[in-house]
């Protein structure tokens, strides 16, 4: 396939020749341009070289752990991630999330789901997903929505764009409460709320990265609010 400046690049990390080989297909048949790498240990090479709109990650890998090449990845800058693992309990989901995932993939999985999973997460991903451009201020906190940064009094807080579009869509609704179903729909684009937890951890997240400049209060089995008073 010939790529174009339009064309979105992933890049699979993951040492199972037949995973990559049936979901590279896949996605090729999708439109995409797919780089792969199969060893933890070359992957920040790889993706400095390919610069990809999103990585598919396997946690187990030969060379290196794949937790540690997603922070590696997070700690360059907010593309998007999906974590793969036979490793499928709640507790795993949530330790991938911490560390800067933006969904979590249980093994085994079919190349239709993934794919869609991933067409998710970079329209999730993309300036158009939340409607808005320039800036947005509230309290100390200010967003730039065309390039997904948010800074409090000036100084840059690192994010991951999930984060970032649950963050906005919050102090939108400042003074109002927001349900966990409509931030599954809205922001995470599931219909179904088997992923309920994963909203409470991103949620955990940006409380620990935006603590001194929001408060993020829990509504109590309904979801969250953010308090409109703080706002500017």
């Amino acid at each position: 396939m010939e790529t174009t400046s339009e064309t979105k690049i992933v890049l699979i990390v993951e040492d199972d020749t037949s995973i990559v080989r049936s979901l590279s297909q896949y996605l090729h048949t999708l439109g995409f341009s797919v780089e792969v790498c199969q060893d933890g240990s070359h992957a920040l090479g790889v993706y400095h070289s390919v610069t990809p709109d999103l990585v598919i990650l396997d946690l187990n890998l030969p060379g290196k752990d794949g937790l540690v090449v997603c922070e590696e990845i997070r700690a360059l800058g907010n593309t998007p991630i999906i974590i793969l693992s036979a490793r499928d309990r709640e507790e795993d989901r949530v330790y991938a999330l911490e560390h800067g995932a933006d969904d979590f993939v249980g093994k085994p999985f079919s190349p239709r789901e993934l794919s869609a999973r991933a067409q998710i997460v970079m329209r999730r991903a993309s300036p158009e997903a939340h409607g808005r451009t320039g800036t947005f201020t509230h309290g100390r906190l200010t967003l730039d929505t065309d390039n997904f940064l948010v800074s409090a009094d000036g100084e840059e807080i690192r994010m991951t764009k999930t984060e970032f579009q649950l963050l906005l869509y919050l102090l939108e609704r400042a003074g109002r409460i927001v349900s966990r179903e409509d931030l599954m729909r809205d922001i995470l684009g599931y219909d179904n709320y088997l992923y309920d937890r994963t909203v409470d951890t991103h949620i955990k997240n940006l409380r620990k990265k935006v603590w001194d400049g929001v408060n993020i209060e829990t509504v109590r089995g309904i979801g969250y609010r953010v308090a409109e008073e703080e706002s500017r």
